[in-house]
């Protein structure tokens, strides 16, 4: 993976190359995913124009790393800049510790086959106490644009006030075309991957180590989507974990970006 210092917009950034796959990682807060394209294309993630805020908490876009189940603790601001690490050909961008002894970090390589990017979710315990809970990667992309997911679990688990009728449940996928309605679902996956199909690319975020469904704290959900009229957000989990003091846990995707397509209407039309 190659790697170079940029200002991207208005931001100190990271920009990694993996074959023809671009990624830009913010640093001035963060850690962020800001970007993500194949070639020359446009950016597949979101943007925030409106700059949306829960208290000193900023949206931003593109991907974040928090922890489960939701609470304040999953907001907490990430707003201060962070450290930069490139060893090798691995880059690490970790924020400052937080106020419950916690530190978040981004460790992103190339994928083995040089075709998208392995996005560690570092989370390293150095208060004084265990901490307890699941790491929570979200990656918020375009509105406009097919969620498709496989799944493993008959039991799907709809937030209140989501309306059901628009979302597609097959025995074996979901799949969801945002539409301007607020709503989220989440349900297991052994697969443990999911789609934005987009008109100019589709980006694959898998989770290889699904945790068991009895080990997930959001009703044995390890993948999440929610919808709004901005955008969408694709979100994995891990399951329940117990932090000590000095100890670290590790959730890892593998981020694929196809060229563009017919958009399927099978969720299987993606290969993993």
């Amino acid at each position: 993976m190659k790697m170079q210092r940029v200002r991207w917009e208005d931001w100190d950034a990271v920009r990694c190359w993996a074959g023809d796959c671009e990624l830009i990682v913010g640093t001035s807060a963060g850690p962020r995913i800001l970007s993500v394209r194949r070639g020359t294309g446009p950016n597949l993630l979101y943007r925030d124009p409106k700059d949306f805020r829960v208290g000193d908490w900023r949206l931003y876009g593109g991907h974040r790393f928090t922890v489960a189940p939701e609470s304040p603790a999953s907001y907490t601001p990430d707003n201060e800049p962070c450290t930069v690490e490139a060893t090798g050909l691995q880059l690490r961008v970790a924020a400052p510790c937080g106020p419950d002894g916690t530190r978040r970090a981004l460790v992103i390589g190339a994928s083995a086959d040089g075709a998208g990017f392995e996005v560690r979710h570092v989370l390293e315990n150095q208060g004084r106490r265990d901490w307890h809970g699941a790491l929570w990667a979200i990656t918020c992309v375009p509105q406009a644009g097919r969620v498709m997911a496989p799944r493993t679990h008959p039991h799907v688990h709809f937030w209140p006030g989501t309306a059901r009728e628009h979302w597609e449940i097959a025995p074996e996928y979901i799949a969801v075309t945002p539409n301007g309605l607020r709503g989220k679902a989440g349900w297991h996956s052994d697969a443990g991957w999911v789609a934005s199909v987009q008109r100019d690319g589709t980006l694959v975020v898998h989770c290889p180590e699904a945790p068991r469904r009895a080990a997930c704290v959001d009703d044995g959900c390890n993948v999440e989507v929610f919808v709004c009229s901005d955008y969408a957000e694709l979100e994995t989990l891990s399951g329940k974990i117990t932090l000590p003091p000095a100890g670290h846990a590790t959730h890892l995707q593998h981020w694929r970006i196809l060229p563009p397509t017919p958009v399927p209407r099978d969720c299987f039309a993606i290969a993993t």
